[in-house]
Formats: C-alpha cells, structure tokens, sequence
C-alpha cells in the first residue's frame, strides 16, 4: 500500500506532516541493478580529472561501484574494480606496469581491458588467466576529463562528441566539486531558471556580477529534443531583450550562457562559459564535472579567474562546501540550495507550482527511458564526432526591440521561439557556416 501524504492546511499543524516518506527510488537510486542505475549505465559520463592521476592508481567510486583509474606505462588508461579478483586484495595498492596493473598481494597482472595478463603463483600450465577477467570499463580522454562507460559492453554508444568542446578562442579549464546528495538535486537546478530570481537576485541579493537585471521574473520557453531539453529564458532592460539559451541532455549534461556578463548592447549567438555533468558517486552522493569556459567575447566583464577553477573550486558564488557556515547561512548559494534539501530529497513532500515546470518535465522525461531501459528498448543518446558534432545551443543572444505596450511579455515568448526557430534551422550547417547562419537569419528579422 502507498504511504499516504499528509500536508499541513491550517496554522501551528506540522503534526500533520510528521510522519516519514520513502524517496523516489526510480528516479534516486543509482546502485547496479536498479532502474535508475541501469538507465545511467547506458550513457559516457566523466569520472576523473586528468591532472589529478599520478602515478599510482586513483580510486575512485561511480554509481555505487568501487573502482580504480591509472595511467600506465605505455600511456594507456584503465578503470578496474577496485578489489582484485583472485583474493579481493584493493588495487589501489597496485604497481602500475609498462603495461596494466599488478596486485601487491600476490602479484596477479591485469590489462586495461580486465585480461589477466599474469597469475604468477600458479603453476605454468595453468589455465586460469584465460577463465576470467578483472572488471573494467572502457574510458576516453577529453580536453583534461576522462570518462567512462559502465553499461553493457554490447549496447556502448560511441562517445559523443559535442560542438561545445571546440568553440573557437575558448580556452576550457577543468573542474570537480563533490555535493553530499543525490545527483538529481543538483542536476535540476539547471532545468529551473526561476531560481536565479530569487536565490541569486531577490533573497540575498545580486551575487554574479553583471547578471542583475535576473532578480526580473523571466518569460520562459521549454523546446524539447529527443536527447533531452533546450529552454530559453527572456527579460527586458529599457529596449534591450536578453535571450539565454540553456542545453539539458539527459541524463545529466547542462551548459548555460555566459557568466560576467553585461546587458548593454545587442548580441547574436553568445556561447556557453560553463560546460557540465552530475555524476552520482552512489544514492547519496555526486561529483560535478565539467569545464569552465574563458572568452572575453562572451565574458565581457572578464572577471573570470583561471586560478580559483580546478579541483573542489570554480570562479563564481556559492558552488562549493568551502565557505565558513556564517557566510553559508548569511549568504547561501546553490550548493547550500541542492544539498540542505537532505541525502535524497523526498519529491512527495514537495508543492510544486508554475515555476517548476522545467523541474517536472526534466522528471517525466527521466522515468520514461529509465523505463524504456528496463523493457530492453532503445533510448536517444547525443551522437557527434569531431569533425562532426553534436549541436548545441548553451549562450545569449541580446536584441534591441521596442516595448510592446500591449502584451511586452507575449512578444517576448513568441521572439525566443523565434530566435530558437533559428538556432535549430541552423543545424544544417557545422561550425562558422553555422554560427554565420544564426546571425545572418537573426539579423535579416530583427535587426532591419
């Protein structure tokens, strides 16, 4: 039987509301075996920062696995089960080799791919490095991340390469933060525009420079893909109209537009300055990473800092737990927001209403593929190449248009819809002919 949800409806009557709820464990649980886990298996995702592998193995732990990621001699990367499969000996207290890894307890030998390379107590005709193979996952290398696939190895995707990796004049700087919660608290931060009003503008009062014109309530539209989610979000200042685009693939990938920004003068096509995934490292805890993106272009306040961007820190407000508990309660950022909802937020004890609409439909989508996972269907995943990328839409474009003294918020629904009409047209196109598409197109039917 359900549990049934009781709400308080009159004053002084939290009584009403004591009794506990399970979480949603479809959505939450991300443990081998679970649907949710076996969804997210089905998609690349980052696990390690490069500079952070030295020459001993890394360990690591990613959906409720325990595992360790080393370089070896030859350059090659692997990521194996943590516990060796001969005595369960950890192998973070392995020696890497010219290749693989060696256990220190009893010296057995494994390759990157999990191949028993050595079993060199056992005797010479034995056959048993031929029986068995040490688990381990395949892993790619991208621009100081490395990621993995932990799926069946029948179903692996190819790596999707995204457009976003390569924006010209961008200069990409990776970084990692750890939040102690569930994964999806994080993530839905990034379908929820509507927070920015509040957390980062009207409660506790502007904290990125050059974003004040947010504390404004947005008009907001939400273009779905099959990979997951566009949603675009406008406000006006005097006759300027800022349009921010963000991506959301599912399950876990986000980019928003450009952090230092100005609302000043007209612009076509900003890109994104923060590139990102929610990793769960189990039902409780997740690690972001992601890159963040220096342009002068599309940072124009260039107070962007180089330095403060790496492991457990990023360049801008209220990202990490790396802050006194008096500036935390005094000036709470999104760190604060997604972690103080618990391990696992409990979505039954939520009232959600209009502005959660990104947040409800980032869920729906979710629990569709998880389910779609466990009848062995098919689910959309991003598919790109370097030389041909997936699209993306992450960044600002700021036009000059007169208030509509009528209905200024209805024109501004139907021009986001417009310039996204654009953006998506444009799709024909890779690289600058796709980026001269946008402005030639936005410029013919605003801009005249």
């Amino acid at each position: 039987m359900s549990e049934e949800v009781r709400w308080a409806r009159r004053p002084f009557d939290g009584h009403a509301i004591s009794v506990p709820l399970e979480e949603d464990q479809e959505l939450t649980h991300v443990l081998p075996g679970t649907p949710g886990g076996e969804y997210l298996r089905r998609f690349w995702h980052p696990v390690a920062m490069s500079d952070r592998l030295g020459h001993r193995p890394e360990p690591l732990r990613i959906l409720g696995e325990d595992l360790v990621l080393f370089r070896d001699g030859s350059g090659r990367l692997g990521l194996l089960h943590k516990h060796c499969l001969h005595r369960r000996a950890s192998l973070e207290y392995g020696k890497v080799e010219e290749r693989g890894i060696r256990c220190c307890y009893h010296g057995w030998k494994f390759d990157v791919d999990g191949t028993v390379l050595e079993t060199p107590g056992e005797p010479a005709d034995s056959d048993i490095r031929h029986r068995y193979c040490q688990g381990a996952y395949p892993v790619h290398e991208v621009k100081g991340l490395i990621f993995a696939y932990m799926g069946p190895p029948e179903e692996q995707p190819p790596f999707p390469y995204l457009d976003s990796f390569d924006i010209p004049d961008h200069d990409l700087v990776p970084y990692s933060i750890h939040s102690p919660c569930n994964w999806l608290q994080e993530s839905e931060n990034s379908m929820d525009p509507y927070h920015s009003v509040f957390l980062h503008g009207r409660v506790n009062g502007p904290q990125f420079p050059g974003l004040e014109h947010f504390v404004e309530l947005p008009v907001v539209v939400y273009h779905k893909r099959a990979e997951g989610f566009v949603y675009s979000h406008a406000r006006r200042r005097d006759d300027l109209v800022m349009i921010r685009f963000h991506d959301h693939l599912t399950p876990n990938f986000a980019q928003n537009g450009g952090m230092f920004q100005v609302l000043s003068e007209p612009k076509t096509y900003g890109r994104t300055s923060l590139t990102k995934w929610v990793v769960p490292i189990d039902n409780t805890n997740s690690r972001k990473f992601g890159w963040r993106h220096f342009n002068d272009k599309d940072e124009v306040l260039r107070q962007g800092n180089r330095d403060e961007v790496g492991w457990e820190k990023v360049d801008f407000y209220g990202q990490t737990a790396h802050r006194s508990r008096d500036e935390m309660r005094d000036n709470p950022g999104d760190w604060e927001a997604w972690s103080s909802q618990g391990p696992i937020n409990v979505h039954r004890r939520e009232c959600l209403g209009q502005t959660d609409k990104g947040v409800s439909l980032l869920r729906a989508k979710l629990r569709r593929d998880i389910r779609a996972v466990a009848r062995n269907e098919a689910v959309t995943r991003p598919v790109g190449t370097p030389e041909a990328p997936y699209h993306t839409y992450g960044g600002d474009t700021i036009l000059r248009l007169p208030k509509d003294n009528q209905d200024d918020r209805a024109m501004m629904d139907r021009v986001q819809r417009d310039v996204a009409e654009i953006y998506f047209a444009a799709d024909a196109y890779e690289g600058e002919d796709r980026t001269d598409y946008i402005k030639r197109e936005v410029s013919a039917r605003f801009c005249t």
